[in-house]
């Protein structure tokens, strides 16, 4: 029996994707690891300068970056296939892909100074990590709306909400807020916290992609590509049932 036949036949939530989805969500907000290992302090300090080499849990919160981008594209086939087809379902899955790897360029390529450093050069290492850690910031606001579009007329009502609170919370008013105290600098602590919201954001769609994957394939919607006028025809007979 496949895997999708399995999700149809009995019906049941299958704990792998959702156990990945959370899993990807706990590694992306790994700022809370750090905080808990340096006993509860940092809270304030951006994200990135806590990836600085030379900071004492840098290794650890760039390779569990890295994890976190693995597991979402492994999360990706199977919540794709639940997804109604069309543009929008592969919208998501370009960018999403384009999430996973611009987290882990990111991470690779690590901001140069550590919380309250006077950065002196690294400006190319600068360039390369802020640019990648906003494109794939950025993408996964992208496949997030995608995901509404995609689910505005079928498909689960939380999923699509989800999606929209995402994009608004997380990708409008945390990052307007995250932008705003980055040039004002008053509170100093609020760049860092603010900051966090926005990931948190994030990290909480994660979760929604897994527990999306998990669910049992709706009735309407059978294995494999099919046309959006073939789904569609299926919904007058569920109505009528």
């Amino acid at each position: 029996m496949t895997d999708d036949q399995d999700a149809t036949a009995g019906g049941r939530l299958h704990v792998v994707p959702l156990l990945i989805g959370a899993a990807a969500a706990l590694l992306y907000s790994n700022f809370l690891l750090d905080w808990v290992l340096r006993g509860f302090a940092g809270m304030g300090d951006l994200v990135s300068a806590l990836e600085a080499p030379g900071e004492r849990n840098a290794t650890l919160l760039r390779v569990t970056d890295v994890v976190c981008a693995v597991l979402v594209v492994c999360l990706l086939p199977r919540v794709r296939r639940r997804l109604p087809s069309g543009g929008w379902r592969e919208v998501f899955v370009v960018a999403t892909v384009v999430f996973a790897l611009g987290a882990a360029l990111a991470a690779v390529v690590a901001s140069p100074c550590g919380p309250g450093a006077v950065c002196e050069g690294g400006a190319r290492a600068t360039l390369v990590h802020d640019t990648s850690s906003i494109v794939s910031d950025t993408a996964l606001f992208v496949g997030a709306g995608a995901v509404w579009l995609a689910t505005r007329r079928t498909g689960p009502v939380w999923f699509r909400r989800a999606a929209a609170l995402v994009v608004v919370v997380g990708g409008i008013v945390a990052s307007l807020v995250f932008g705003w105290f980055t040039r004002t600098g008053d509170p100093a602590w609020a760049v860092g916290v603010s900051q966090r919201v926005h990931i948190v954001c994030m990290s909480a769609w994660l979760a929604s992609l897994g527990l999306f994957a998990a669910l049992p394939r709706p009735p309407g919607l059978a294995p494999g590509p099919r046309s959006e006028g073939q789904e569609n025809a299926t919904i007058p007979r569920q109505e009528r049932t």
